[in-house]
């Protein structure tokens, strides 16, 4: 996965007042993402989201109350483990290592993506199922591994839909069954939204705004 929260140069997002930077944001990278680029990634972009978020709540000025009903429905999707009985949240971790590993892993196929997708499904049901102890919920380590692993599963989907879709290879993203890059000028980047329980995927062009595929800033 190459990809994160699509941002625009302000580092502006699509959520009013959310604004993003670094590691967690999408574009920056292409197909491949080299060592050492996420701290420059981080530090020149963390710039100018503090510029801009500044400049931004400046121009606002009022905050606004917090939604209640949105917070609400929040804790109580973080709490609706406390009242399922305690299962084993770290077999179900265990299992979505293989099932990444083994199906979404160097290289990829057609027939194990969509055995991935069907592994995950499966997953979610069971971790939604699971439920953690909450006789002390403060410094709960079982319940952050419940939280973190429903984040977990909600990417790997993510990143098995979108390699599904796409039906060539580049960068870090290898199809065994369709191992050519394709057409570099006709290129794309992939965006994958929430809708209800499914995701939905659409192909987005690439702007190639300073350099065409197989153009150079260095001379010959």
């Amino acid at each position: 996965m190459m990809g994160g929260v699509i941002f625009d140069l302000e580092c502006r997002t699509e959520l009013t007042g959310l604004f993003a930077a670094g590691e967690d944001t999408g574009g920056v990278h292409g197909a491949n993402r080299l060592g050492g680029n996420g701290v420059a990634n981080s530090t020149v972009f963390g710039g100018i989201a503090g510029d801009s978020m500044a400049a931004w709540v400046g121009a606002h000025g009022v905050l606004r109350e917090p939604d209640a009903r949105a917070i609400d429905a929040v804790v109580n999707a973080c709490e609706a483990s406390f009242v399922r009985p305690p299962g084993d949240v770290e077999s179900i971790r265990e299992a979505l290592y293989d099932c990444m590993w083994e199906d979404v892993g160097i290289k990829r196929s057609a027939d194990g993506l969509r055995r991935a997708l069907s592994t995950l499904d499966a997953l979610r049901d069971r971790l939604a199922a699971t439920g953690v102890d909450g006789a002390d919920r403060a410094f709960n380590l079982t319940w952050h591994d419940w939280l973190n692993l429903k984040s977990l599963i909600e990417v790997s989907r993510a990143i098995a839909v979108s390699a599904l879709a796409r039906e060539n290879s580049r960068g870090a993203h290898f199809r065994e069954d369709f191992p050519q890059s394709g057409d570099l000028t006709q290129s794309t980047y992939t965006v994958v939204r929430q809708r209800g329980a499914e995701l939905g995927i659409e192909q987005m062009p690439v702007s190639f705004s300073r350099l065409q595929p197989g153009e150079s800033l260095v001379d010959a």
